[in-house]
């Protein structure tokens, strides 16, 4: 982070996706404008205005350093709070572990100040908080999550279902969201944000660009690609087999990778069946591949070293793999191989869950791997 700060203060305007969306959008907010363009635009709810708006009133390098950092330390805090959640006091070596399987997929998306690395650090931090059974904190951070980007409401739909806690919580968590925008701009400007937004998301949904790397990506590659109604289809059966299987792991699954397996499930839904997934989205992902990947390599109870370096492979396949393929076929590689990657890591957790769902599945200790 601290060589991204400097060629960051260096050129601020270079390798930037803030200027084009984020501080349009803030400015927009406060001069009462209109936020929303299209998908080409803000993608974002009206909240998004709001909270970047600190930043955008800062001097433009201040501004784009402290954003950076800002999603870094949610990255490296969710990380922390996850290691302890698991492993208690001797949390040092799963987190170094847990940092280095992170950190490939995240310097994208830190270098380019996305959302999505920020979004990846509060969504971590709600996965955290469930895991400490801190309840009202883990629905703020997801309704936060939800506030950065409109996907967040996946997992606190499916941390409901899981978590009867959260479910209690959920009218609230939502009231919340709805509110909040009103508290800084006039009823009648919000309420047409609200209106435009909504039409904004639509649009968004119906994108079948080849440049993306949902379950598009793999399946334009083989000439299938899904659009218009038997996309949004698709979207609406997954999340059903999402929920569906959430509750099957959950009654197999004790405290831990219970939360673990609400985590992975609702960061690959977003990666397979958001159709705006890029190749730096998948900073989201990143932090679930690195806690399942320690907690298969520092689990006593069980032999599953093999699955946590299996993990950590396939995180260094999608780091290097991309680059390394640039030369042949540019960047519609990642387009596949990300996504790829995404649904065989879930048949991993599976197949485990299946085979050893019946034991002891909670880490005691992180002793001597």
């Amino acid at each position: 982070m601290a060589v991204i700060a400097a060629m960051v203060i260096h050129n601020p305007l270079k390798h930037t996706v803030t200027l084009g969306s984020y501080h349009p959008s803030a400015a927009s907010w406060w001069a009462g404008k209109d936020l929303y363009i299209g998908p080409s635009g803000m993608n974002y709810l009206p909240h998004f205005a709001v909270l970047y708006s600190p930043f955008h009133f800062l001097p433009i390098a201040a501004s784009e350093v402290l954003w950076r950092l800002c999603a870094a330390g949610a990255l490296a805090g969710g990380l922390w709070r996850l290691a302890r959640g698991m492993f208690g006091a001797e949390l040092e070596r799963p987190f170094l572990w847990a940092s280095l399987a992170t950190m490939p997929l995240a310097l994208g998306a830190l270098r380019n100040g996305n959302a999505n690395a920020l979004f990846g650090g509060v969504t971590l931090l709600a996965i955290a908080a469930a895991m400490e059974k801190r309840w009202w904190l883990a629905i703020g951070w997801m309704a936060l999550a939800t506030a950065l980007k409109p996907l967040g409401i996946v997992l606190l739909l499916l941390a409901s279902i899981s978590y009867a806690p959260l479910a209690r919580r959920l009218p609230i968590a939502i009231l919340s969201l709805a509110v909040f925008p009103f508290f800084f701009g006039r009823p009648e400007y919000v309420w047409s944000q609200y209106h435009a937004v909504w039409h904004n998301l639509g649009a968004c949904a119906a994108v079948t660009d080849d440049r993306f790397a949902d379950i598009n990506g793999l399946l334009r590659t083989i000439g299938a690609p899904l659009a218009g109604r038997a996309s949004t289809l698709a979207r609406f059966l997954a999340g059903c087999l999402t929920a569906a299987a959430l509750l099957w792991g959950a009654r197999r699954l004790n405290e831990t990778p219970r939360a673990l397996w609400l985590y992975a499930l609702a960061v690959a839904y977003l990666m397979l069946f958001n159709p705006m997934t890029e190749a730096n989205s998948y900073v989201i992902l990143a932090p679930a591949l690195a806690a399942w990947a320690v907690f298969f390599l520092f689990n006593d109870e069980m032999d599953t070293r093999r699955l946590g370096w299996g993990i950590l492979l396939m995180v260094a396949g999608m780091s290097v793999l991309p680059t390394l393929m640039r030369p042949w076929f540019g960047n519609s590689f990642a387009l596949n191989w990300h996504p790829l990657m995404t649904i065989i890591f879930m048949a991993i957790l599976l197949r485990f869950i299946a085979r050893a769902g019946s034991e002891n599945l909670c880490p005691q200790r992180a002793a001597s791997a």
